[in-house]
C-alpha cells in the first residue's frame, strides 16, 4: 500500500502588487478560487498519478484543477478534509508589503498562536490526523492513493502518516507538482 502527496501546480495568480494586511484577507480568497498556469505537470508526477489506484485532492480550485490535469480521465475524490490551513489576516491599516511577505508574516504569527479568525493550530493539527488517517483508509481499500494537496496541509499530514508508522519523507513537499511517497511497512 502507498499514499503518494503532492503539491498543486502553480497557482494561476499575479503576486506583484503591495497592499496593506487589512486587504489580505480578499487577496486570499482570491488566491483560494485561483487555479493553475496552463502548462503540463511533470511526467514524474503524472505517472504516479496514473500508478495510483485513486485520485483524491483538497476543494480549493488549485488543487482540484491540478488532480484534473494530472489524470484527466478520471474522477477525483474531493474532500475540505485536505484543504491548506488558513492564514489569519489582522486589520491593520499599513504598511504596504506584497502579499508573500504578509503571507510569511501572517503564517508565523499563526504558529505562535495568533489565529482569529480562522482555524487554529491545535484543530489544524487534529484536522491533518483525520486526513491521514482517511488516506491510510483509502489506501487500505485501493492500495494506493494520491493526494493533490497544498504546501503545510501535506507536511502536517506527512508527520501523521510517520507518526502512525509509514514510512517516507519527513519534509514531503518541494515546489509545486513534487510528490512524496509514504509506504505502510508490516
Amino acid at each position: 500500500m502507498q499514499i503518494i502527496l503532492t503539491r498543486h501546480g502553480k497557482p494561476d495568480l499575479h503576486l506583484d502588487s503591495w497592499f496593506a494586511p487589512m486587504a489580505m484577507g480578499d487577496w486570499l480568497r482570491h488566491y483560494d478560487q485561483a487555479g493553475v498556469v496552463p502548462g503540463a505537470a511533470p511526467a514524474t508526477t503524472r505517472a504516479q498519478a496514473q500508478a495510483a489506484r485513486l485520485v483524491a485532492s483538497s476543494t480549493l480550485p488549485r488543487s482540484v484543477q491540478s488532480a484534473q490535469r494530472l489524470a484527466p480521465e478520471r474522477e477525483v475524490l474531493r474532500d475540505p478534509l485536505f484543504c491548506e490551513a488558513e492564514i489569519p489576516c489582522p486589520p491593520w491599516p499599513s504598511p504596504r508589503l506584497p502579499p508573500l511577505a504578509w503571507n510569511a508574516m501572517f503564517r508565523l504569527f499563526w504558529v505562535y498562536g495568533f489565529s482569529l479568525p480562522t482555524e487554529p493550530l491545535p484543530q489544524t493539527r487534529w484536522r491533518a490526523h483525520q486526513a491521514a488517517r482517511r488516506l491510510v483508509e483509502l489506501a487500505r481499500e485501493n492500495d494506493s492513493v494520491l493526494l493533490v494537496g497544498h504546501g503545510l496541509m501535506t507536511v502536517l499530514i506527512a508527520r501523521e502518516l510517520l507518526a502512525l508508522g509509514w514510512h517516507g519523507p519527513k519534509r514531503p513537499v518541494g515546489g509545486y507538482w513534487h510528490c512524496a511517497v509514504y509506504r505502510e511497512m508490516g
